[in-house]
C-alpha cells in the first residue's frame, strides 16, 4: 500500500477514546469478511440466512443481547436479461435490474446522448429526455446511464416499450434498481409510483456496438426476468445498555446492510464486519456509554430500495423519533486502498464535531464535510435523525491511473461496487482495522457525549443556504433569515441555561433536519431521488431563467413556501 492509513502512525487519542480504540482488532471483522465471501446474500435466499446466523452466533459467543425480526420486505430480484438486434447481433452483458418489468418488448432503437460528462454518480443516475419525440410508442430508447431514476417513470408515461442503459465498466453493467419508491413497498394511494417499464443494461462496449446500429436504424428485442414478490428476511438487532447513565432512555443506532449483489465484499461485507466488532467492543465498555446503542444489520438493502431499514423506521417510529440522537451508517469500509477519508464521507451538519474530530484523531487525515445523498439506508431523515456515513476511500490518483469511473460505493473501486469481481481480493484487513476504530469511536462519542447533536450548526448551515438562495433571485427570502437569526438567539440561551442535552434541542435538531431534507411527513418516505439543501425553497434558483406567467407562478409558489418554512421556524422558537 502506497498511502499511509495513519498520517501520524497511529490513532491521537486517550482516556476512554484510547481503550476502546486499543480493543479494536481485524481478526474477527476478517473472519466475518472470509464467510461472507462465501455467500451470495442476495435477500430472501438461504445464504442471506446463512450470513444472519453467523452474525447472531458470534454475538452469542459475545454475550450481546440481540434479537431476530423477520419482516416481510416487497422485493424485486433481477435474473436474466437480453438485447437482440435485427441483424442477429447480441449483447453479450445484458443484466436486468430490480423492479424492471418482466417480459420481452420489441421496438425501434432510438439512442440519446446524455447531457452530462458523466464525471460523477449523479451524473449517471440522469437523463435528459429533450431530444426525443413525446410520443415513444414504438421506441427503445437507450443512453449512457446506470439507473435515470427519474426518466424511467416519465419514459414510461410517454408510451417507450424499453431503456438500454449503457454503462461505464467495459467488462458488465453494475447491479442496481430502479424504483423511486423508498423501502419498495409504496402506501396504497401511491401504487402507481412502482415502474412499469422493462430495463436493460450493457458493458460499454456492448453499448458502442449497439450506438452504431441504432445510427443506422435497427430493431431490437430487449428480455427482462425479474421476480417481484413478498419476501420474508432476517433483521438483526444488538442493543448495548449504557450504564453511565441508566435513566437515560436516549440510544444511538449504528447499521448497515447485510445483504448484497453476487458475494458483495466492500459492499458490505467489510461493513458488517466493522459492526460485529463494534457491537462487541462497546459491550466491553457498556459501562462508559451513557446512552444505548443499538446495532442493526438490514436485509432488502440492494433489491428492495433499503426495504430493511424502512420497516424498521415504520416499526420503532415513535421510539426512534423520540429518543434516536443519531445514526451512523457502515457501508463500504475496508476497501484495498481506501487510505482518505476526503471525497466519500457524508455527515448532517449537526453532528459535524464528532464525524471530523473522530476521523482526525483517528487517522490524522484530512477530511471535508459533504452532504448526504438521498440513498445508502438514510431511512431516518424524515423522522430528523442526523446521522454520518465516514466512508474511506482510494485517492483519485490511483483512480485516476487504474481508468476507474465514478461508482456509488465501495470506496471509489469501479471494479468492485455492484459487479461480479467484489470479491475479498479487493478488500484489506489493514484498512478495515482502521475504519473499524474511526466508526466504534464516532459511534461510542455519540453515546458518551454530553450534547451528541448541535442545533447551532444545524441553524447556521441552514441560514448559509438560505442566504445564497437569497442571493440568487430577486426573491426576498429575508423573513426566513431573520427567523433563523431568532433561533440561533433563543437556541444559544437554551444551551446556556440547560445541562446536558435537553429533549428540545433534540427536537429542534430534528425538525431543522427535516426541513433541511424531506419534503413529505415525519412518519412517511421521500422518494429515492435527489433532493436540494431547504427543497422547499430551492426552486427560487430557477426563477431568473422564467418570465410571464411560468415565473408568475413559481413566485406565487415560492411565497406560500417562504410562509411555511418562516411559520415552522418561528414555531420551533416558540417551543424553546
Amino acid at each position: 500500500m502506497g498511502q499511509r492509513l495513519y498520517e501520524n502512525g497511529k490513532p491521537s487519542v486517550s482516556g476512554v477514546d484510547a481503550t476502546i480504540v486499543d480493543d479494536i482488532s481485524a481478526d474477527e471483522p476478517w473472519a466475518l469478511v472470509e464467510r461472507f465471501a462465501e455467500l451470495e446474500r442476495v435477500s430472501g435466499t438461504d445464504d442471506e440466512r446463512s450470513a444472519a446466523a453467523y452474525v447472531t452466533d458470534r454475538l452469542d459467543q459475545f454475550g450481546v443481547d440481540h434479537e431476530v425480526f423477520r419482516p416481510e420486505l416487497y422485493l424485486s430480484t433481477p435474473h436474466s436479461a437480453s438485447v437482440d438486434t435485427g441483424d442477429g447481433w447480441t449483447a453479450a452483458s445484458a443484466k436486468t435490474v430490480s423492479f424492471s418489468a418482466d417480459g420481452t418488448a420489441e421496438g425501434e432503437l432510438v439512442y440519446v446522448e446524455n447531457d452530462d460528462e458523466m464525471e460523477s454518480i449523479e451524473a449517471m443516475l440522469s437523463v435528459s429526455l429533450a431530444g426525443l419525440t413525446e410520443d415513444l410508442s414504438g421506441k427503445v430508447v437507450m443512453s449512457e446511464s446506470i439507473i435515470p431514476i427519474s426518466a424511467i417513470g416519465e419514459l414510461a408515461d410517454r408510451g417507450a416499450e424499453a431503456f438500454v442503459g449503457i454503462h461505464p465498466h467495459d467488462r458488465e453493467p453494475h447491479e442496481g434498481i430502479v424504483t423511486p419508491v423508498w423501502g419498495g413497498a409504496p402506501p396504497y394511494d401511491e401504487r402507481e409510483r412502482i415502474p412499469d417499464l422493462l430495463v436493460a443494461n450493457v458493458s460499454a462496449s456492448d453499448g458502442h456496438e449497439l450506438r452504431e446500429r441504432a445510427a443506422e436504424g435497427t430493431e431490437v428485442t430487449v428480455a427482462a426476468e425479474t421476480t417481484t414478490e413478498w419476501q420474508t428476511a432476517p433483521l438483526v438487532l444488538a442493543t448495548i445498555e449504557g450504564e453511565a447513565a441508566p435513566e437515560n432512555d436516549e440510544f444511538v443506532l449504528a447499521h448497515g446492510h447485510y445483504d448484497s449483489w453476487h458475494v458483495g465484499v466492500t459492499d458490505n461485507a467489510t461493513g458488517d464486519a466493522a459492526l460485529l466488532e463494534l457491537a462487541r467492543v462497546l459491550d466491553e465498555h457498556s459501562e462508559a456509554l451513557r446512552r444505548d446503542v443499538w446495532v442493526a444489520w438490514w436485509p432488502g438493502h440492494s433489491t428492495g430500495r433499503y426495504a430493511g431499514s424502512t420497516w424498521f423506521t415504520d416499526e420503532f417510529a415513535v421510539d426512534l423519533a423520540e429518543n434516536c440522537v443519531a445514526h451512523v451508517n457502515i457501508d463500504s469500509p475496508g476497501v484495498a486502498d481506501a487510505t482518505e477519508y476526503d471525497e466519500r464521507v457524508k455527515w448532517m451538519a449537526a453532528v459535524h464535531d464528532v464525524a471530523a474530530e473522530t476521523i482526525a484523531d483517528v487517522s490524522g487525515k484530512a477530511t471535508a464535510e459533504f452532504r448526504p445523498a438521498r440513498a445508502g439506508d438514510y431511512s431516518f431523515n424524515n423522522l430528523g435523525i442526523p446521522g454520518m456515513s465516514l466512508q474511506s476511500s482510494i485517492p483519485e490518483s490511483i483512480r485516476e491511473q487504474r481508468g476507474y469511473h465514478p461508482v456509488g460505493g465501495s470506496g471509489g473501486h469501479a471494479d468492485a461496487w455492484h459487479l461480479t469481481t467484489d470479491t475479498i481480493k479487493k478488500a484489506d484487513p489493514e484498512v478495515l482495522e482502521r475504519d473499524t476504530e474511526v466508526y466504534t469511536l464516532a459511534t461510542a462519542r455519540l453515546s458518551r457525549a454530553a450534547r451528541p447533536a448541535d442545533p447551532i450548526r444545524t441553524i447556521d448551515r441552514l441560514a448559509s443556504i438560505a442566504a445564497e438562495y437569497d442571493a440568487a433571485s430577486t426573491f426576498d427570502l429575508g423573513p426566513v433569515l431573520d427567523e433563523l437569526d431568532a433561533l440561533r438567539d433563543a437556541a444559544t440561551a437554551l444551551l446556556a441555561d440547560a445541562e446536558g442535552y435537553p429533549q428540545t434541542a433534540d427536537r429542534l435538531v430534528k425538525a431543522l433536519t427535516r426541513l433541511n431534507f424531506v419534503t413529505e411527513g415525519q412518519f412517511e418516505q421521500d422518494p429515492a431521488e435527489s433532493r436540494p439543501p431547504l427543497p422547499r425553497l430551492a426552486p427560487v434558483e430557477r426563477l431568473p431563467e422564467l418570465d410571464g406567467d411560468d415565473a408568475r407562478f413559481l413566485e406565487l409558489q415560492l411565497h406560500r413556501a417562504r410562509n411555511g418554512v418562516v411559520a415552522e421556524l418561528r414555531r420551533l422558537r416558540r417551543t424553546l
